[in-house]
């Protein structure tokens, strides 16, 4: 399996641990909670903050969900069209999986990429997000992100950078020193009571000769657009 770089997770109230890529062979909806990441350590905090009580919602008592509804599958109206520019292949068929509960609905999509051409190198795209219909995520979603620069994950360090104009607050993450071999970014949006997260990660083969790669400027343009569209379709 090639090496894949790692991919700290920000995801609901914690980081959770480096997700590798979902199995060729995994079926249902059971790959997609194995990964032990950002879904799993979403609902398991958002578990114990609704035990605790939360913020108070909108004047009328009722959570401000933006438009945004639950979805058992989101890949349909997941936007790749920035990054299928430069991996225009699927190596599968994308990823799903979903959750709702009372207090917080759950869902996620995964698309594994690769350049045209390319025989190793890849890229991998995960899109998660919730609905919180009992808590305001704001206070966390902010702290979480905004101290994201704090942290290193096998000696990467990242950069924090809001982005005007989508959602009430977005962030862009990147790492301060990509590494040759791939790099991880991440754009997530709040708006009102929904949170989102696009992660992007690629690795980069050296025996693949004349595939052209992104660089992080084209990276962050290309998680800024598919993550405008994205929202679009999903009702934002």
């Amino acid at each position: 399996m090639p090496y894949v770089p790692p991919q700290p997770q920000p995801g609901g109230y914690g980081f959770g641990p480096p997700v590798p890529p979902a199995p060729s062979s995994a079926a249902g909806r059971g790959w997609l909670w194995a990964l032990g990441g950002a879904g799993v350590a979403s609902v398991v905090w958002a578990a114990v903050v609704f035990a605790t009580g939360g913020f108070p919602g909108r004047d009328d008592g009722s959570p401000d969900l933006a438009g945004y509804t639950f979805r058992e599958d989101i890949c349909p109206d997941t936007d790749l069209s920035a990054a299928k520019k430069q991996y225009p292949e699927e190596k599968a068929s994308p990823k799903s999986d979903a959750a709702t509960h009372k207090a917080l609905d759950a869902m996620w999509c995964t698309t594994s990429l690769e350049p045209s051409g390319a025989q190793y190198s890849s890229a991998t795209v995960t899109v998660e997000m919730w609905l919180y219909k009992a808590t305001d995520p704001t206070a966390n979603f902010e702290a979480q992100y905004e101290s994201f620069d704090q942290r290193g994950d096998s000696g990467n360090t990242f950069s924090v950078r809001k982005v005007p104009g989508i959602g009430d607050v977005a962030y862009l993450v990147t790492p301060e020193e990509p590494r040759e071999t791939g790099s991880s970014a991440y754009l997530a949006v709040r708006d009102g009571w929904m949170t989102y997260q696009m992660s992007f990660s690629n690795y980069v083969s050296s025996s693949d000769t004349g595939v052209s790669e992104p660089d992080l400027s084209e990276i962050e343009e290309m998680l800024k657009q598919d993550t405008k569209a994205t929202l679009r379709k999903l009702g934002g």
